[in-house]
């Protein structure tokens, strides 16, 4: 178990997560989100670092309460004010190995840990920054990104018909073709909107509510750097001492093996209570037919059982019932001869094309603001005075 610490800061708030690096699936072992900037305010950078500092506290005693040991510490920051203040903000004497993070790096790491997305490969995933929306074809298994555009989103959620046309747009440059349309961090009120877009374009579509989805990636990519020769755990987990960090570890890896012992154990004393108190005349049940009082079906031609009555009917009256037990099409009941006649044909539907349900409406893509300066766009809306930039790989 390699637990590791994700801190996210952003204008608005604060989160972190506890992650255990061996099994990312199982999602977060303890989280916290600090909501800040209601009012329209937006803290100083160093309030902020002072608030990142403080919740790297708190989350480090959390887990201390729970026995765990976070080795590591990954921080998000997108404020790039804040970022500079962090080697201050978080001394390696104090907080032991903190490792500066990406929002792509965290994303990409966060998408691959859904289990909901374990089969897929291609997609495209949108995630709002400000008053933008990026929209990124992804692949998973490489965990390499393809393609990333910015656009405005009020004009990109205007409508439905809007946001279909500019996936259209972006899933014909894309080979192979994405699968599935993943909605990151992105306000509830958007979903059905992005849900029927996602449809219109033939892609599947995921919701992705994780508060905290930020902070899990930031641990998760935290946690696959690699680690220095002189690596310890965190500092202050247990107070001064921490000696007791190995004795509960050890006592956690080999309590299974006691339990799965004493189980067997009882197991066993069980079974041979249970063979003692059984009585001698016990009749146990089979499947040999020698011990069933019913005797073997008598095959055709030999006596049959008399009815009720006393009276055993004649052999037309036999045949006339067994023809009228509905059989198979074209058959007589019950396997017995052929039929009659020829089953009725039913006439096959008349072929006739449906028409859609939704009116087409014909929508132009929103305007392409800016691309990833890294990867080519042939996209026909981008405008030529659109600035380089790099947008996914901030904070």
């Amino acid at each position: 178990m390699r637990e590791s610490l994700g801190i996210a800061l952003d204008s608005t708030s604060i989160s972190t997560a506890l992650v255990d690096a061996d099994t990312p699936r199982l999602g977060s072992i303890d989280e916290f989100r600090h909501g800040w900037g209601e009012g329209g305010g937006v803290p100083t950078a160093h309030a902020s670092a002072r608030a990142l500092a403080s919740a790297t506290q708190v989350a480090i005693e959390r887990a201390a309460r729970s026995h765990m040991q976070p080795t590591v510490i990954g921080v998000l920051c997108e404020r790039a004010d804040v970022r500079d203040l962090i080697p201050q903000t978080l001394p390696a004497q104090a907080f032991g190995d903190v490792v500066v993070v990406n929002g792509l790096d965290a994303r990409l790491a966060y998408l691959r840990a859904v289990d909901a997305l374990a089969a897929v490969s291609q997609i495209l995933a949108f995630w709002p920054e400000g008053t933008e929306t990026v929209i990124a074809a992804i692949d998973l298994r490489a965990g390499t990104l393809a393609s990333a555009h910015r656009y405005i989103s009020a004009e990109l959620l205007a409508s439905s018909a809007t946001f279909t046309a500019t996936l259209d747009a972006i899933v014909v440059q894309q080979d192979p073709v994405p699968k599935m349309l993943v909605a990151m961090g992105a306000p509830e009120q958007d979903s059905e909107l992005s849900a029927t877009a996602a449809e219109r374009s033939g892609l599947g579509f995921l919701f992705l509510g994780e508060r905290t989805q930020l902070a899990i990636g930031t641990a998760l990519v935290a946690a696959a750097r690699p680690a220095p020769a002189t690596a310890s755990p965190v500092p202050g987990v247990f107070g001064g001492a921490g000696e007791a960090v190995p004795t509960a570890a050890a006592s956690r890896r080999w309590a299974p093996l006691v339990l799965l012992s004493v189980l067997l154990v009882l197991g066993g004393l069980l079974i041979g209570l249970l063979s003692v108190l059984a009585p001698d005349n016990a009749r146990t049940a089979t499947t040999d037919r020698s011990n069933t009082d019913t005797p073997p079906a008598q095959p055709g031609g030999e006596h049959r059982p008399e009815s009720s009555h006393g009276e055993r009917r004649s052999g037309s009256d036999a045949s006339a019932s067994e023809s009228a037990i509905p059989g198979p099409a074209g058959q007589g009941g019950g396997g017995v001869g052929e039929g009659t006649g020829p089953s009725p044909q039913v006439p096959p539907l008349p072929a006739e094309s449906l028409r859609p349900c939704d009116p087409v409406v014909p929508a132009a893509p929103a305007r392409l603001r800016r691309s990833d300066p890294d990867l080519p766009t042939t996209s026909p809306t981008q405008t030529p005075e659109a600035e380089p930039c790099t947008p996914t790989r901030n904070g």
